[in-house]
């Protein structure tokens, strides 16, 4: 097991052996099925933040968020970041908190994260967090659509819109199938960007992210469907406010190390 590996099972390790995190997700179960969503929501948003503080602590990393002008209040919308090593996800989970709104109303969006990590705070149960499962295996865009315009009447939705992990500080393009989809239905776009991640790893190319121990977070804007004229310019808006804002904390990086 490499040095980023190992990280990388550490953080999802968390989740299954603290103690709060099953004994919270009773606590938003039995909420959840007594008709207070509100509480229910809350624990999840807390665990997520606790998740994501505790991986931090033990391995010494501080982060650095900058949400800018994001108001966290709304619903039909997709929060959009990009892949890196599975570790951004605390971060995802943590925004509620990192925004001081705690009764935001996420949900995850994918596959195979939560198939592999059910204990995960939002993304455990459908019942509990009403999370959106697809696979691209066996796609049924049916049920799909259906699913997805249906939480986004009350709630946002994270997604990755990005192809197969890299293990990676590279952003690659985008895969088109969700995004058509919210370009057809007017789904704003709320595009964030995290940095330094590959710090963990043991590659020389990233050693300078390994000796500032600094993550970077970042809210790059909001990219509104109704203001694009076609769907290769909503595209492209969309990963050039990702790239751009990636470049620019790359510099940062290199100007701190």
């Amino acid at each position: 097991m490499g040095k980023l590996q190992f990280f990388v099972v550490l953080c999802y390790f968390i989740p299954v052996v603290v103690v709060i995190f099953p004994i919270g997700l009773v606590f938003s179960y039995v909420f959840k099925v007594t008709g207070l969503d509100r509480w229910s929501n809350r624990i999840n948003n807390f665990l997520g933040y606790f998740w994501y503080r505790s991986f931090f602590f033990v391995t010494g990393r501080t982060l650095e968020v900058s949400l800018g002008s994001w108001d966290p209040k709304g619903n039909n919308r997709f929060l959009i970041c990009n892949h890196t090593n599975a570790l951004e996800v605390p971060l995802i989970v943590s925004l509620p908190y990192l925004s001081k709104e705690k009764d935001i109303r996420l949900s995850y969006l994918g596959g195979d994260i939560i198939q592999r990590y059910k204990i995960i705070p939002l993304m455990m149960h459908k019942t509990i967090v009403e999370a959106v499962i697809y696979s691209e295996k066996k796609p049924n865009f049916r049920n799909f659509k259906t699913d997805v315009l249906r939480v986004l009447k009350t709630r946002s939705i994270f997604l990755y819109p990005e192809g197969e992990r890299t293990f990676t500080e590279e952003i690659k393009p985008f895969q088109t199938g969700v995004m058509k989809i919210a370009y057809k239905f007017n789904i704003n776009l709320d595009v964030f960007v995290v940095s330094g991640f590959m710090g963990y790893s043991s590659l020389s190319e990233y050693k300078h992210l390994s000796k500032s121990k600094k993550i970077y977070f970042h809210y790059c804007g909001s990219i509104m469907a109704k203001d694009h004229s076609n769907f290769d310019a909503y595209l492209l808006k969309a990963e050039t406010l990702m790239k751009d804002k990636k470049k620019e904390l790359e510099k940062l990086e290199r100007m701190v190390s």
